[in-house]
């Protein structure tokens, strides 16, 4: 769920001013305009928008009934495709409705009047769902109605996008467990069980050959629904529960089963008692039994569970506060540091009173991450030392010792680079990347082990160590092959080999055209470089890019840019101000779309040179890049492969 665009709504209401003013009517927006320009505020609704060559045949009228006004766009079938509408007669939209076969699919609602969308909903062929967002910045913060196969659907794509928000919001949380008056004991277990999504979220995903950031969502398949009555004294009111609901994912053409586990129905909402648990390798148990639904055990020589102990029932009450609070995501890092020195200050407390080893073990996880988060924000370097302390405290336990001396490591790496001593950020560069190796060769199938090697190796191929990249890029395809790392490596190894062989890259330009290299390049001497808006170092050397492109552009020199900007709202302006006037395809996914894993991208920019024939010369950086080109366009051939990359890493997920 992205925020919204503030483009968008600016002119739409722009448009509708003009478009609701007799005077002005003829000034009314085109179809065309209306059809390349807007879009729902949230990602993955199927609407209908026709091919651009029937734009021309879509039209665009003027509507007035019972004190609404807006204008509607129909096709060339005379279907309607958009509704754009002021309700209350201030000349500013309100309602913005999308249609797919003729129905309403969605719509984007601005309750309040304030010119900003507060509520989004799903109709007809689109679903159920309503969404509220509470202080409009485009992300859902809460449901006011939803169906268990969407909110199955919202938490398994929220999963494979890392967006923990959307995540959040079909979680049971504090004010559910309210409403269904649910009992002390259980009340404790539901909250503990949705602790720190983004801790919980992160260790599923990094351990998962499963459920990848390139899995897609196919299918819910839950059990009959059951009915936990309110006289068994779990709650104050009866439950509809799902228990040990699936889901159906697809990857690269094969389908495999993620357990969304138990569901229950809160009002018009469903939510989820834990977080989704993609099912990896062929011996995989699964609970019979949720949370909600385990027997209630007492007599017969079997105690029944205690009560929730005074202490520990006010410190989960802290913790659910401080979570109900969580920073948004462009917080401040002194803010964001504090945060999490607090939950690790409560969870510290917790762990000494954690009634089970299991239980133990899982807050003992929660207090490193929150440490280690604290420490990377630059604004805890005290976090360290409690790290250390904490791993000498689990030596014990081989497996819960490398959680923590990871979390160590990437804590600790963090404040040896707060130096502007060159070399003593050379040392710990070296520093960084030994350890890696330690960490990788002592727990090499770990949850954090894919993590560590593919940023060793990604760090070996931009110090140009190309050999010593390419054995860490094998073992990750060897060991870790349907991770998101594995899926990388595998574009890496590739693409660190193509030299002397034909480009085989196509796409779709920015304004939709097919671009094929092989054919529309042929006969050039051709700079291929994936770039994105938010990468500075290719931003620096676009002026280079721009010069030499001017130059030699003349002699059959072309460049063909691959963009991976997750969001397509901003390239446009980024070019017009910055240049880089050629052609561009657009990989829609970002740095985890298609083409950034078949090439595995680790950095931005990435570039490369093709030569006359089709074929991959070698990799540049703007160093050599007109030394490169000059050579290529005189029939002549470049020396041994360069190293790819000329900036840092891609930005993290989420």
């Amino acid at each position: 769920m992205r925020p919204a665009r503030s483009f968008f709504l600016s002119m739409v209401l722009c448009m509708l001013v003009l478009a609701f003013s007799e005077a002005a009517r003829a000034q009314a927006p085109s179809a065309e305009q209306i059809l390349n320009q807007f879009r729902p505020l949230q990602k993955g609704i199927e609407f209908d928008t026709p091919e651009r060559e029937d734009f021309a045949k879509c039209r665009v009228d003027i509507e007035r009934e019972d004190g609404t006004a807006g204008f509607v766009v129909y096709g060339p079938a005379g279907q309607v495709l958009r509704r754009f509408t002021d309700t209350n007669g201030d000349n500013k939209a309100d309602l913005f409705r999308y249609y797919r076969m003729g129905l309403e699919v969605y719509r984007d609602i601005d309750s309040n009047k304030n010119e900003k969308p507060d509520q989004h909903r799903w109709l007809n062929w689109g679903g159920t769902r309503w969404g509220i967002d509470q202080n409009e910045d485009g992300r859902i913060d809460e449901w006011r109605m939803l169906s268990a196969q969407e909110a199955a659907q919202v938490a398994v794509e929220a999963m494979i996008a890392g967006d923990v928000a959307s995540l959040s919001s079909v979680l049971i949380n504090a004010e559910d467990v309210r409403q269904i008056q649910a009992g002390a004991d259980l009340a404790k277990q539901l909250l503990q069980s949705v602790a720190d999504p983004a801790a919980q979220m992160t260790k599923v995903m990094r351990g998962s050959k499963t459920l990848t950031s390139t899995s897609k969502w196919v299918r819910f398949d839950p059990p009959v629904p059951s009915l936990i009555p309110r006289d068994e004294g779990k709650a104050g009111v009866d439950l509809i529960v799902y228990e040990n609901a699936m889901a159906i994912i697809e990857n690269s053409g094969s389908h495999q089963l993620v357990s969304i586990g138990e569901m229950v129905q809160i009002g018009n909402v469903w939510k989820l008692t834990q977080l989704p648990s993609p099912l990896d390798g062929e011996n995989v148990q699964v609970q019979i039994g949720g949370i909600m639904m385990q027997p209630q055990l007492s007599g017969d020589g079997i105690a029944a569970a205690p009560e929730m102990a005074k202490e520990m029932e006010e410190l989960l009450n802290q913790l659910q506060k401080l979570d109900e609070n969580s920073p948004s995501a462009d917080v401040t890092p002194t803010a964001l540091a504090k945060y999490n020195q607090q939950r690790a200050d409560v969870i510290e407390k917790i762990i000494r009173i954690a009634p089970t080893d299991q239980e133990r073990l899982q807050w003992i996880q929660q207090f490193a991450d929150g440490l280690a988060a604290s420490v990377q924000t630059g604004q805890y370097d005290a976090g360290l030392d409690r790290l250390k302390q904490l791993q000498d405290q689990v030596k014990a336990n081989d497996e819960l010792l490398g959680y923590v001396w990871y979390r160590r490591l990437l804590a600790e790496y963090a404040v040896l680079l707060k130096t502007d001593d060159d070399d003593k950020r050379q040392e710990a560069q070296e520093w960084w990347l030994s350890q890696l190796e330690v960490f990788a060769e002592k727990w090499p199938k770990s949850t954090d082990a894919s993590d560590a090697i593919v940023q060793l190796a990604i760090s070996l191929e931009l110090m140009g160590r190309i050999d010593d990249a390419k054995r860490w890029y094998n073992q990750l395809v060897t060991d870790h092959a349907r991770t998101n790392a594995g899926i990388r490596a595998r574009g890496a190894l590739r693409r660190l080999d193509l030299a002397g062989k034909p480009l085989q890259l196509a796409g779709r330009s920015l304004t939709g055209q097919a671009i094929d290299a092989a054919t529309n390049y042929r006969g050039k001497v051709t700079l291929v470089v994936f770039w994105a808006t938010w990468a500075k170092p290719y931003t620096d050397d676009l002026p280079r890019l721009v010069d030499i492109y001017r130059k030699y552009q003349p002699s059959g020199f072309e460049i063909l840019g691959v963009n991976l900007d997750a969001d397509a709202g901003g390239i446009q302006s980024y070019l017009a101000r910055n240049g880089g006037a050629w052609q561009h395809i657009r990989d829609a996914g970002g740095t985890d779309g298609q083409l950034a894993r078949d090439f595995g991208i680790v950095s931005v920019p990435t570039m490369f040179l093709v030569d006359k024939t089709g074929r991959v010369a070698g990799s540049v950086t703007t160093e050599n890049l007109e030394a490169a080109v000059d050579a290529l366009l005189k029939g002549q051939a470049l020396d041994a492969p360069r190293r790819q990359g000329a900036a840092g890493p891609t930005p993290p997920r989420g």
